[in-house]
């Protein structure tokens, strides 16, 4: 059986285990009862459990890589839609994004990492580099469509406030959403997928979109 075991079920094993147990609770035993093995069989794929929580972090490194923040024909949307709608359409996909697996998971592995381990880290910053980027590529494009007021000198601050108010509501909004999994674990991974629509905090977001627009209108 421990042949048919691939890397890649095991970083989804730790990813399990961790989001459960936490990453330093978690033990080689919990991450082989997520796949019904033994200990020993994950030695066929990993000299130790440092190894294992270092390819988990280099594997959600490359995940991560894949996430954007903004669709590809933004220029299009901004041209269509008003700064209103076209930052809350972003915003709210990007947190439901998140709260499924195995984004969920994912993210909160490496928020948890990020103050043990450089790589982890250093994913944090590269992610949060890039939605500055993707976001500022946004309101260019508004800007471009005469919506909002905006110099490309000051549209890289813009964007930093921005995301640094988004990305303060995306924590406390999966925060909520992982209490609300851990207070009902009878109900299994599947609940990830069947959270109950968090209204109170995506109209949160959308009243924080509002109030931004109201400063670049």
């Amino acid at each position: 059986m421990a042949e048919k075991i691939t890397k890649d079920a095991i970083f989804e094993a730790v990813l399990n285990a961790s989001f459960y147990r936490s990453t330093g609770a978690t033990s080689l035993a919990d991450i082989a009862n997520e796949l019904h093995i033994k200990k020993a069989s994950l030695y066929n794929h990993f000299s130790n459990r440092e190894d294992i929580l270092t390819q988990t972090i280099e594997m959600c490194a490359e995940y991560i890589k894949t996430i954007t923040f903004i669709p590809p024909d933004v220029e299009s949307i901004a041209k269509k839609y008003s700064p209103e709608t076209v930052l809350k359409g972003i915003v709210n996909r990007y947190f439901k994004m998140h709260e499924k697996s195995p984004l969920f998971q994912i993210y909160t592995f490496v928020e948890s990492q990020k103050y043990f381990n450089a790589t982890a880290a250093a994913i944090v910053t590269e992610e949060k580099d890039k939605i500055v980027r993707q976001t500022e590529q946004v309101l260019l494009a508004l800007a471009t469509e005469g919506k909002v007021v905006l110099t490309k000198s000051s549209s890289s601050y813009t964007a930093e406030w921005f995301c640094s108010g988004i990305n303060d509501m995306l924590n406390m909004y999966l925060i909520k959403r992982k209490q609300i999994i851990m207070c009902n674990p009878a109900a299994g991974a599947g609940q990830l997928f069947t959270l109950p629509v968090d209204e109170k905090s995506l109209d949160a977001v959308d009243a924080f979109v509002d109030q931004f627009v109201t400063y670049i209108k």
